[in-house]
């Protein structure tokens, strides 16, 4: 999966691929706090760059978060967006971190999420309150 390979890489590596340009080529990208990002909330994804344009996370989105749709191509690893925890459980085995389910006076409950560890990058599930559906896909560097 094309994705997988621009975790750690200079956005110049990879801005004169066919798949960088489908999501991100009238994409400019804005500053956050110690990152920059590209967003595209009409395709459903996103990158996080570090400060020296270095690829750190890649976000897919399923459509739960206003204003962003649900991201249509090909997700990480072969998941569904309706895959529930027991179904990602049973296809990536016991998750290497899991979290959520915590109360936040500024967010309320946080979600609960899985994060598995691979040879370069990390995979991390977060999903619906009932754990019935992901909702939202991230992955990112170890770095």
């Amino acid at each position: 999966m094309e994705y997988l390979n621009w975790i750690d890489k200079k956005l110049d590596d990879i801005n004169d691929t066919l798949l960088f340009g489908k999501y991100f080529d009238s994409i400019l990208y804005e500053e956050g706090i110690d990152v920059f990002y590209l967003l595209n909330p009409e395709l459903g994804i996103d990158l996080i760059l570090r400060t020296d344009f270095f690829i750190k996370a890649i976000h897919f989105y399923s459509g739960k978060e206003t204003g962003i749709k649900m991201f249509s191509g090909n997700l990480p690893i072969g998941l569904q967006f309706y895959f529930s925890r027991i179904e990602t459980i049973a296809m990536l085995g016991k998750p290497d971190v899991v979290g959520g389910g915590d109360f936040s006076l500024i967010y309320g409950t946080t979600p609960f999420w899985d994060k598995y560890l691979f040879q370069g990058y990390s995979l991390n599930l977060q999903f619906s309150e009932k754990l019935d559906k992901i909702d939202l896909i991230t992955i990112s560097s170890l770095k």
